[in-house]
């Protein structure tokens, strides 16, 4: 069943994910033109029929005659950017400045920022989520919110995952896993980074 101008207009902008508020706002055309346009009333000029083609990915012949492409054109799947992250043994206390020196491996993930680093949690503090043995990966980050998952160095240098609440002005570090008592951050505790992803090897 072939369709008219206006109908294809708006099966492309339904298929692209556009309501007709978004799509008049990024033509440059106030809601109520793109209405008329859609339902037959008035006639977009060449000029703004070709905006509509690129912004909705659909090819020119189909939208201005019907009979040739498809509504929207093949999208091709992003490519998937997968960088490797260093494994440290331990967090330096100048961390990041000397970290080369603690690298053991590298591990390779996907969507994962530049300046990531990875350790290997020691303990289940963080049980069940996050367990012994798990690669944590973080990156320093000095946007710390509540609830966020960080990596922290104790007073003895050892790195621990704790969550971060804050309350009262106060900053206390809880474990997901009861059996741990919760810490309030002083001197004795510094913040290393904050928890962006968790990998675990599993056998089988």
């Amino acid at each position: 069943m072939s369709i008219n101008l206006c109908e294809r207009i708006k099966l492309a902008r339904i298929k692209a994910g556009f309501t007709q508020g978004e799509l008049a706002k990024k033509l440059g055309i106030t809601y109520p033109t793109l209405n008329k346009y859609e339902r037959g009333h008035r006639v977009p000029n060449a000029v703004l029929l070709s905006h509509m083609t690129k912004l909705l990915g659909c090819d020119p012949g189909w939208l201005l005659t019907g009979e040739s492409g498809k509504p929207v054109r093949e999208s091709v799947p992003k490519a998937i950017s997968v960088i490797q992250i260093p494994v440290i043994s331990r967090v330096p206390d100048d961390f990041p400045e000397h970290v080369s020196e603690e690298i053991i491996e590298y591990i390779s993930l996907p969507d994962i920022p530049r300046g990531a680093y990875s350790i290997i949690l020691k303990g289940e503090s963080m049980s069940p989520a996050i367990r012994d043995s798990d690669y944590v990966v973080f990156v320093p980050d000095e946007d710390i919110r509540t609830g966020d998952i960080v990596v922290v160095n104790d007073e003895w240098g050892e790195s621990i995952l704790r969550r971060y609440r804050k309350k009262n002005m106060k900053v206390f570090l809880i474990s997901d896993n009861p059996e741990y008592p919760a810490l309030k951050l002083d001197k004795n505790y510094k913040i290393i980074g904050k928890v962006i992803a968790v990998w675990r090897k599993i056998r089988i």
